[in-house]
């Protein structure tokens, strides 16, 4: 039997909503978005030491471009998406650049923490973020936390 107690256990547990027109909906759980994490510095190889813009992938049928001066990643874009500027201290993307190889008897400190900082862009479903090592981007703006 079905009482006002077990009916809104039904409605809040299923995460739907009946709407009067008798369609079902969905609460508005936010859904986990899709990263992509992509390594910028081997994206852009020896473009990096040409001043221009370059294109380094595609989100949809957008180009992902880079913006290069002095040695410098200064700014990114995609088609109309915003650019989010992102830091962190993982290495979130897969590649060598600045990796270093260490062999020792006992055990040993690491006194530098690098730092990598990222252009994300949300296309609503999917996050995409091109990360660089700190000596390859311009930081004159606030970046935040990744």
């Amino acid at each position: 039997m079905f009482n006002r107690r077990n009916l809104v256990t039904l409605i809040v547990g299923t995460g739907m909503l009946i709407v009067g027109t008798g369609m079902l909906v969905t609460a508005g759980f936010a859904q986990p978005k899709m990263q992509h994490h992509n390594d910028g510095h081997n994206l852009l190889g020896p473009e990096l030491h040409q001043n221009g813009k370059h294109e380094v992938g595609k989100i949809g049928l957008n180009a992902v471009v880079a913006e290069v001066s002095n040695d410098k990643v200064v700014g990114m874009s995609v088609g109309d998406l915003p650019a989010r500027k992102v830091k962190s201290n993982k290495k979130l993307a897969s590649g060598d650049a600045g990796t270093v190889k260490i062999a020792a008897n006992g055990p040993i400190r690491l006194a530098q923490v690098e730092v990598y900082y990222g252009y994300c862009f949300e296309t609503g479903i999917d996050e995409y973020c091109y990360w660089y090592p700190a000596t390859d981007v311009v930081v004159t703006d606030v970046w935040v936390p990744y």
